[in-house]
């Protein structure tokens, strides 16, 4: 390739081809991504692309993609306490408890991280694809995909890639934080220099050939920021044929005749890579996944066809026509301006008076069927069935069918957001762990509620390690120390009495020279709630009627592990119950009876 003189001349030659240039992926089959994604934004939102949107004189647009786009959200959705974190020290493991909690109560609440994780899997499951950059502090921003200026259609960071954003003049000053406008960071001109030469008008997204401008309340400022492997010349002024990986930070202004100029806020070396991209459906050649939009594009298309002809016979079955053999009817009366029960004359020799004229019926029946038939077409395509959008069943369906039916049916979202689930642990270990380690080394103090598990894992450990260190204490004051038990007991109690909000204290440097990983750990992946609850309720049942002595007996409790692993359940889930039934003494069936029975309750009831 042969590179321009200025960065703003290369800008202007790469966004005009990314929004011109289409990319062959078959033989017949060309693909532009820009086009991609301004179809996929309208049609996910009900809006026809090269017709008037205008409510009042638009066709009618009956959105089918939105309404299994939404149910694709949840079905793999992730949320941030699907996040675990672990040590690569096992000597160390109280540590991942403590960074897991600040991570819950402390960074994702700062750093808005639900939001990031939505905005993640919408993009990816509209248009085929995420892209994540590194923001301030190693917190992780999607950059929606209408932002791009320009990028390799084939790879979308196989090449210099650029970025168009219009900023207010408040919005931009905020950027002088980072060196935007610092003429010692390459920049031709300050933030408010350019400011004063902005405009009041915003390009707008449109793909007509007419160039279109936005007028707004204030000025806004358009900057490109272009990230890649560049000349080395738009960095120093050397050499063309040097490249350098660089970040160009450009702003454009026009003039008084109307001639557009570029600047330069920001420039320099980019020693990392700040992007990262994902495609969870990859498509040979192209840059971009196949979008949950892209796939309903036919029977949507279809399905607004026959809503319009549907449209067009209800307007012409709903007026009245009228014929006469009366010549001169039509002009001694306006039937259109008549008012009710208004008297005319026909001519005498009329012979058929005033009549309805005869039109053939046509059956509407069919566009619905189609329709109909349309809307299954979309749901079989995107895997989303009547059961899951939770539809009524047919008449008699089992309900054990049903459920099923639902838990097959999520199995190839659930693959999906599995390959979104190694994308959000590349993130979190090359990006947040790093950064997140780097902030609890300086101590943090928090206040936290903590889960009945939790609340257990600290009643294990703490209450002893203190009783222990107060022990110490008094020995090293001359005192005769307490039992031990007694002070372990006495200081749950002080735990016990705050119930499950405690503060926790991270020391400075505690987690110094720590190595951390993550793992994403979903739920609905690793079980089906409702399922498993009812294999355990089950597997209790059975249990509770054994007499005590069977219990007891080890062949019992290897049956029973191998029931329980089979169930797909961790036999430690049942331990507890077993220990305590194990131990029971033998007696009469009479009077553990009642017992049972209570149990029972109290196991469906939970």
């Amino acid at each position: 390739m042969v590179f321009p003189e200025t960065i703003f001349s290369y800008i202007t030659q790469e966004e005009t081809s990314y929004q011109t240039r289409a990319i062959q992926l078959g033989d017949n089959w060309e693909w532009n991504m820009r086009d991609h994604l301004t179809l996929s934004f309208h049609m996910k939102h009900g809006k026809y692309l090269n017709i008037s949107n205008d409510p009042r004189t638009k066709p009618p647009f009956q959105n089918i993609i939105l309404p299994i786009l939404e149910f694709r959200y949840a079905a793999e959705d992730r949320d941030v306490k699907d996040i675990i974190f672990e040590t690569e020290e096992p000597e160390k493991q109280h540590l991942s408890f403590l960074i897991k909690k600040y991570w819950d109560d402390v960074f994702t609440i700062e750093n808005n991280l639900d939001e990031f994780l939505d905005d993640a899997v919408e993009d990816k499951v509209d248009y085929g694809g995420v892209l994540v950059q590194k923001g301030a502090g190693a917190v992780p921003e999607v950059i929606f995909l209408q932002t791009i200026a320009f990028c390799d259609q084939t790879d979308i960071l196989g090449g210099p890639i650029g970025f168009k954003f219009n900023f207010s003049p408040k919005a931009l000053k905020l950027k002088a934080k980072i060196g935007w406008g610092d003429k010692n960071k390459g920049a031709d001109i300050t933030i408010e220099e350019l400011i004063t030469m902005a405009s009041k008008e915003k390009d707008s997204d449109s793909t007509t050939d007419v160039e279109q401008k936005n007028q707004t309340t204030g000025k806004n400022i358009e900057v490109y920021v272009v990230r890649g492997t560049l000349p080395s010349a738009y960095l120093k002024g050397d050499d063309m044929k040097n490249l350098t990986d660089q970040v160009q930070v450009v702003g454009f202004y026009w003039d008084e005749k109307n001639m557009k100029h570029g600047v330069t806020l920001y420039k320099s070396k980019e020693t990392e890579s700040v992007l990262k991209f994902h495609a969870p459906k990859k498509i040979f050649g192209r840059a971009l996944g196949w979008g949950g939009v892209e796939a309903l594009l036919d029977p949507q298309i279809w399905s607004n066809f026959a809503e319009i002809h549907k449209n067009n016979l209800l307007k012409s079955a709903s007026k009245n026509r009228l014929f006469t053999d009366d010549d001169a009817y039509s002009s001694r009366n306006r039937i259109q301006d008549m008012e009710n029960d208004e008297i005319t004359v026909i001519d005498k020799e009329s012979k058929y008076g005033i009549r309805q004229i005869p039109v053939g019926t046509v059956n509407i029946q069919l566009f619905d069927n189609r329709v109909a038939e349309l809307e299954q077409h979309a749901q079989k395509l995107a895997g989303v069935t009547d059961p899951l959008l939770g539809r009524q069943p047919p008449a008699g369906t089992p309900f054990r069918l049903q459920e099923r039916v639902v838990f097959e049916g999520k199995k190839p979202h659930e693959r999906t957001a599995g390959k979104f689930d190694k994308f959000v642990e590349e993130i979190m270990n090359d990006w947040v762990i790093p950064h997140m380690t780097r902030e609890i080394t300086k101590g943090k103090v928090f206040l936290s509620t903590l889960t009945s598990d939790q609340m257990e894992y600290i009643l294990q450990r703490v209450p002893r390690n203190r009783a222990i260190k107060t022990q110490w204490e008094q020995v090293l004051s001359g005192q005769i120390p307490e039992d031990l038990e007694v002070l372990t007991e006495k200081e749950k109690q002080n735990l016990l009495q705050n119930g499950n909000q405690h503060i926790l204290e991270i020391l400075k440097d505690e987690f110094k020279n720590v190595r951390m990983k993550v793992k994403v750990r979903v739920s609905s992946k690793q079980k089906d709630m409702a399922q498993f609850t009812d294999k355990l309720v089950n597997v209790l049942r059975q249990y509770l009627t054994l007499p005590p002595e069977v219990k007891s007996d080890p062949v019992t409790v290897e049956l029973l592990s191998q029931i329980l692993e089979a169930s797909g359940i961790s036999p430690a889930s049942l331990g507890k119950f077993a220990t305590a039934f194990a131990q029971t003494p033998q007696v009469p069936e009479e009077t553990t009876k009642p017992l049972k029975e209570l149990v029972k309750r109290e196991v469906v009831t939970a």
